[in-house]
């Protein structure tokens, strides 16, 4: 169902980025913001994880939007786009404390979703990163007519809790997803 302020999305959204092709269809319930967001997101992330797969259920309690595996099938990188519940959050938190997670949002303020994260965080021991990416309401404008996405970074909020829940907003990200402090 789409919002006044979303970009209209074909049933089939085809991007590219990375060298990589990747094509979206949009089920029937699902926001025209959630398939602009793994779309953004996978361009994010790709170089960084060249193996990333799109919506499919890899046996988890939660079935992940994008997902890289490790050789044993283990989640090493999980993003949700969107609308995460605070149950969703927690347990994503808990239970992979080895894997990057990503939490992408569109056009909204970061800073609730940040307060769940150190809530999550209070009583865990993480090895990996989590990242909050908090993307404008225009940001479909990063996809170019021929589908290719080029994000403009100077334009993505970036919230990364280190695994020693250290919080520092983030200026630059280069493309492989890799911060540089400021």
């Amino acid at each position: 169902m789409r919002t006044h302020d979303e970009p209209v999305i074909p049933g089939k959204l085809t991007v590219r980025a990375g060298g990589r092709k990747l094509v979206l269809s949009k089920r029937a319930e699902e926001s025209e913001r959630h398939v602009l967001l793994k779309a953004l997101v996978f361009a994010w992330y790709i170089e960084r994880f060249p193996d990333l797969i799109v919506e499919r259920d890899i046996g988890r309690r939660h079935k992940p939007d994008l997902v890289a595996l490790d050789p044993l099938g283990d989640p090493v990188f999980w993003a949700e786009c969107g609308e995460t519940g605070r149950d969703k959050l927690a347990h994503l938190v808990r239970t992979l404390p080895d894997t990057l997670l990503v939490f992408a949002k569109q056009g909204v303020p970061l800073f609730p979703v940040a307060g769940l994260i150190r809530a999550a965080l209070a009583n865990t021991s993480r090895a990996a990163a989590i990242e909050l990416l908090g993307f404008r309401r225009d940001a479909a404008r990063f996809i170019l007519p021929d589908g290719t996405i080029e994000v403009d970074i100077a334009q993505v909020e970036i919230v990364r809790f280190s695994p020693a829940a250290d919080v520092r907003r983030l200026r630059q990200v280069d493309l492989t997803g890799r911060a540089r402090n400021r």
